[in-house]
């Protein structure tokens, strides 16, 4: 999976990752989203170099997305872990994001 060498690479680098697997009919992701990843503080804490954000979409079917989500466990949206130099392997969040919760979560992973 290209995105798990891109993980890779940015962790090394000294960067933190958040990955967001999202899908356009998931209710719970829409909230996540709209509640939690485009809130200011964290729109402002990419904005910042804090974390890169990356998303997986499988509103269409996408069986190495499914894969990389079996790899750590879980099989339904929303799926979001966190990536760092202190979490090389992620942490994984919950499915209802918070958005405290998450930005120590991010804080944990650097």
């Amino acid at each position: 999976f290209p995105v798990t060498i891109e993980i890779q690479k940015k962790v090394s680098e000294g960067r933190v990752v958040l990955v967001d697997v999202t899908a356009d009919w998931c209710i719970t992701c829409k909230f996540n989203k709209i509640n939690v990843l485009h809130s200011k503080e964290l729109v402002l804490m990419i904005r910042t170099g804090d974390f890169i954000g990356m998303r997986g979409d499988i509103t269409k079917p996408n069986p190495k997305i499914m894969e990389f989500m079996r790899k750590h466990g879980r099989f339904a949206i929303p799926f979001n872990i966190v990536y760092g130099p202190s979490a090389p392997e992620g942490i994984l969040t919950s499915e209802l994001l918070n958005k405290d919760d998450l930005i120590k979560l991010i804080q944990q992973a650097q």
